[in-house]
Formats: C-alpha cells, structure tokens, sequence
C-alpha cells in the first residue's frame, strides 16, 4: 500500500498523514504542500494543501517558503475560509452540491467534469462555471457516493457471494461521460475494504437488479438518466431486495458527504483512470446471463408455466418485429428476440452510440414514436417495440383491424396490461400514477379488477404495489403513463424489455389461434377523449421554491373556484398527487402537479375538444394565474 505523506506546516511543527485510501493504489506517489502566492500559483482560498510534482523542489525548500509566508496565509486563510457556520465554503459548496443529487429513489444531475488534479477548489470552480441551475453531478461527487454505496453493503451484512468480499457489479448506457463516471464510482467502492467491483459495461437497468437476485453480485449500480438530455446522468442502485428507495438514498447521500469532507481534510482530489478507463477489479459480459432470463420468459409466455422441452425453440417464428431503442442500452434485444425466431430486419437504431444521433430514446416522443409506424408500415411488420434509453420503459405500436398502426402507450398500455392480467390473475389490483384518464379506471373496473391511483414516480407506485400485495390486496402491476411497468411475478422490476415480452407472447397465442386476430381489438372499449395534452409552466427564476409558492396559491384559488355553483368544476377527492379535477360528465378533467426533478408545474389536460378545453380549463386557469401575479411562465397556456 502507497504511503501519502502530508505535511501541515506550521511554526516549529509538522505532521504526517499515511492514507489508507485503496483508491490511491496504482497512483502516482504526491508531496502535497501549499503552492508560493505567485502570478502562476495564486494564494488557495479554499484549501490548505495542492498537489505538486513530486520532482519540484526538496522538502528543506518547501518548508523554508512555507515559513516566510506563514503569518499571512493563516490570515488569509480564515478571512477567505471561515463564514458564522465555521465551515470553508468550499467545502460546503460541495456538500451542498452532493445534497441536491438526490431524485425521489435515484441520483441526478447535469454531469459537470473536473480537472484530476489539484484539491476541491477545483471541482468548485468547474460547478461555478454551469449557469444551469442543475444538480452538478461531477466525478467527486461521484467517487464519494460509491464509498458510501459500498459502505451501505457492509452495514447491511453483504459479505461476498462465498464469503469473501463483496461484490458490486456497474453498468452503464453509452452516454460519453458514463465512464467517467463508472471509473469514480469503482474507485470509491473499492476505498471501502472487503468490497470489489466487477464492471459489465453498456447494460440495462433491469440487468443490473437481475444480476444481483440471482447471486451474481450482491449490489448492481447503473449510470444513466434515461430518458433526460445527453447532458444529465444520473446513478440507480439495487440489491437482492430491489432498487434503492427515497430513504435509503438519503442515508447515502449522508455518507457520501462525510467522506468528501474527509477529501477535502487532505486537500486533494481522488485519482481517476483517465482517458475512458474503468477502475475494477474484473471485467464482465453478464448481459448474455440476462438474454438468457428473457427468452424462458418469453416462452413461457407463449406455451405456458409446464415445461417448454417439447415446444418449437423458435416460438415468434412468422412474427415481424421492429425495435427501435434509439441507440440507447436496448439494442440485444434484438438478438432475445431474433434467437426465438422475429423477424427484426426492420428494426431502427439498436447499436448503443453517445451520440443518439436520432435523439434521446424516450417512448413518449411524437418522433420517436412516427418513425416506428412508419418503419412497422414500410415492412408490413406486426408490432413495433420502443425502449427509453435504458430500457426500463417501453411503448409499443400495434396493427388495427384497418391494417394501419396505432401507437400503445400511455392508457392504452396500461389498459393492454390489464386485459393481461385478468386472464392471468382475475380480480387483481393495479398500480397506477395519477394522471391516468377516467376511461381507463372504467375500463379496468369492467374487466374486474382494482384500480388504485397513486403519486407519481415509479418507485412510488411500486412501493405502493409492494405494500398493497403484502396487506391488502393482490396488487399484480404497478405501472406509469411514462411506460414504467413492474410485475409482482417479476419481482416489481420495472422492465421495458418484460412488458414487451409479455404483450408479444399475447400476440404470438392470438396469431397461433387466429392468424387475423388483432390485439388492439381487446381493449376497444377503452374510452379515450379526443384531446389529450400535457402543458409546462415553468418557474420565471428556475427555482423549486418558488414552484412550490406559487401551486400552493394556485391550488387554494382553484378550490374556491370549484366552490361555486355556476361552474362544472368538481376535485376529485380520491387524487393523491396535486390537484385534480373533473370537468363534467364526458370524463374530462384537468390535473396541475409539481415535476418530481425539475422547477415546473404540469398541466394535464383531457377534454373532448380543443375548444371545450379553453373554455371550460386554459380561461378560468389563466384568470387564477394572473390574478395571483404568477411567478411562472404562461405563454404555453396562453398559446393553447
């Protein structure tokens, strides 16, 4: 193990510290001192140590410099350093900045680099120079949230898959900094003794939880932001029990600050790779291992629960099938379902690629969603498959009677999802967020099962799930608007890549039935208003704070409105998330609610026409916007 010697000079003193860091293996041997207050080395304001060449100057020279300037770097060390909190604002900067990565149950961020040398003056000035008003989700903030992510495995008694250390597996989607990223999150897992890492490279979130429930691994991080810009990334952490919730990030996010000022103590940065390299212990390719899970899925799925020995091992064969995973983490899905016998000729944008030169993959977006029609059109295919960028999420596109193809997402999926589940599980409950439509909630009620509405954010609405299956009732899915779907039999693993297979196998039972079934036929009676739109209000001044005032009055003035008797405007007691209400009997209704990550408000809208829509929602709501003098931007409802 490498000795760091550092020296704290002072008049007529020194000290010697010897890291224990295993993050410096493999590292550079540092002299660490304060730099001369020169034109090339100013004066540090935010660190007593910088790390120097070891090559420059002797120790004798060091502290001869150090002793004809110790009076007034003292001096300017605690006027520049020290506020009424008795913290250095550099160091509360960066506690700051790791407090804000906290999203519901994972971590994001806009991903902001760093030099790989120097102290943590550095890292604040690479997060000073981001006017975004982001979350700042930098390589230190990084390294230190793999310490206390690693730390969190032993506290909870994970002591190795035979004994012997830990082992936590990272993935990541191909955005250009995950590296990055990967290499600083190994790199403070494996600071914490009796804990290693195994990188897989480009993977799926659902991978990551498979490979830890079957022993694999006893933790699984994945580096993504899904479906957010190509600046974002972000960090989703699993064990055996599942994904990581709300209170377990917060406890990690705890560790992960005292350990940076732990960094900040010594006055340096942690080493990095550099270049795209990935500090590991071991390099995997456990994706196949996951490939392999899919498939017995998948034929189950097809010729049932028995035994599948004497079954055809091409179940899809006569099936065309377009995936389109929009150069995200969902490509080898193409050979799952290819190997089963698809035909996937036709499939769109399956080699992983930072660029995502056709946008970020999301399964909710217009164009994303017309070019999989057009690609299921031009080749006549049967279904089309659309994943986010880590495959978590899913929409599909089916063929309707009138041979062309309709997309199935949103209510549609979740109504798919529960004719499903009543054949599969009849009088079952389902798990919804909150901005399901009032057709839907009629739909599922006549196939007989349970409709429960909840906050939302998927791992709300699986924890919601969870809870409902252990106590109340038998709670099968819990699934989003977004695409989000988790299946009890699954493990409430939310999987883009499961729901498809599940909507296939419905498929591939139909056709073998009927080959001129359709499947958008089974959820026909779903009553779907011709108006759906979904409008962002944001915060003038891009502050969550003041989101928060202004819904507050907002949602005070829209309960008086709905008070009085000469409108049709009624709250629907039953929402659990912001403000919900009917807007007559044809099932419409308007719902405005805080975004779980971002300063703005969300205005879902469902209507019979555009213009019963303004006049019975954007005109009363614009009147309480502005005579409340709202801090947020109008223009899209005013645009309506």
């Amino acid at each position: 193990m490498m000795k760091l010697a550092i020296f704290y000079l002072l008049p007529c003193a020194a000290w010697t510290f010897v890291s224990k860091s295993p993050s410096l293996r493999n590292a550079p041997a540092f002299t660490l001192s304060r730099r001369n207050n020169d034109e090339n080395h100013p004066a540090p304001s935010t660190s007593i140590f910088s790390v120097l060449d070891p090559s420059v100057g002797t120790d004798g020279d060091l502290i001869a410099s150090e002793k004809a300037n110790d009076d007034a770097f003292l001096t300017a060390f605690f006027v520049s350093e020290c506020d009424n909190t008795n913290m250095p604002p550099t160091l509360k900067k960066i506690l700051q900045t790791i407090d804000d990565l906290a999203s519901g149950s994972d971590v994001r961020g806009r991903f902001i680099d760093h030099p790989r040398l120097g102290n943590l003056r550095e890292v604040t000035k690479a997060i000073a120079k981001d006017n975004s008003n982001l979350p700042a989700l930098t390589p230190f903030a990084t390294h230190c949230l793999g310490y206390a992510f690693a730390t969190m495995l032993k506290k909870q008694g994970f002591t190795g898959r035979r004994g012997d250390d830990a082992v936590v597996c990272i993935g990541r989607d191909p955005r250009s900094h995950g590296s990055r990223l990967a290499d600083a999150f190994g790199r403070g897992v494996e600071d914490v003794n009796g804990v290693r890492v195994v990188y897989t490279g480009i993977a799926t979130t659902p991978s990551l939880f498979s490979f830890c429930r079957s022993s694999r691994c006893d933790g699984g991080v994945m580096v993504t932001a899904s479906h957010l810009p190509a600046d974002r990334n972000g960090l989703k952490f699993f064990t055996a029990d599942g994904g990581f919730e709300k209170e377990q990030i917060a406890e990690m996010i705890d560790i992960a600050k005292q350990y940076a000022q732990r960094w900040h103590d010594m006055g340096m940065i942690p080493p990095s790779s550099g270049s795209d390299g990935v500090f590991c212990s071991e390099w995997v390719d456990w994706m196949p291992y996951y490939e392999d899970e899919l498939k017995a899925s998948l034929m189950k799925e097809v010729f049932g629960r028995g035994s599948q020995e004497e079954h055809s091992e091409k179940p899809l064969e006569g099936l065309k099938i377009v995936l389109n995973s929009g150069n995200g983490s969902g490509g080898f899905f193409r050979k799952v379902l290819s190997d089963l016998g698809a035909d996937m000729s036709a499939s769109l944008h399956t080699e992983p690629l930072a660029s995502f030169p056709a946008g970020i993959p999301n399964p909710e977006n217009d164009e994303m969603m017309k070019e999989t029609i057009e690609a299921c059109r031009s080749s006549e295919a049967d279904m089309g498959i659309l994943l986010d960028t880590d495959a978590d999420r899913c929409g599909m596109v089916l063929k309707s009677r009138n041979h062309g193809y309709e997309p199935l997402i949103k209510n549609r999926l979740i109504a798919m999802m529960g004719v499903i589940m009543a054949r599969q599980s009849p009088g079952c409950a389902i798990v919804t967020d909150s901005v399901t439509s009032t057709g839907l909630s009629a739909f599922l009620n006549d196939l007989g099962l349970i409709h429960i509405r909840h906050v939302r954010g998927y791992a709300n609405v699986i924890r919601k799930a969870r809870s409902f299956a252990e106590t109340i009732v038998n709670a099968e899915t819990a699934i989003e608007t977004s695409g989000h779907c988790a299946l009890k039999e699954n493990d409430y693993l939310d999987d883009g890549t499961y729901t498809a297979i599940k909507v296939i196998g419905l498929m591939a039972r139909a056709k073998a039935t009927n080959a001129d079934s359709y499947v958008l036929d089974l959820i026909s009676s779903l009553q779907e208003l011709p108006l759906v739109s979904e409008l962002r209000l944001t915060a003038v001044d891009g502050k969550l704070d003041t989101l928060a005032r202004v819904f507050d009055v907002v949602e005070q003035n829209i309960e008086l409105y709905c008070a009085k008797e000469d409108n049709n405007w009624l709250i629907d007691s039953d929402n659990q998330e912001g403000i919900r209400v009917s807007t007559g009997d044809d099932g419409g209704y308007f719902m405005i609610r805080k975004s779980l990550h971002d300063p703005v408000l969300s205005l879902q809208i469902e209507s019979t026409s555009r213009e019963d829509a303004v006049g019975v929602v954007v005109n009363p709501l614009l009147s309480i916007f502005e005579e409340n003098r709202s801090d947020v931007d109008l223009s899209s409802l005013r645009a309506f």
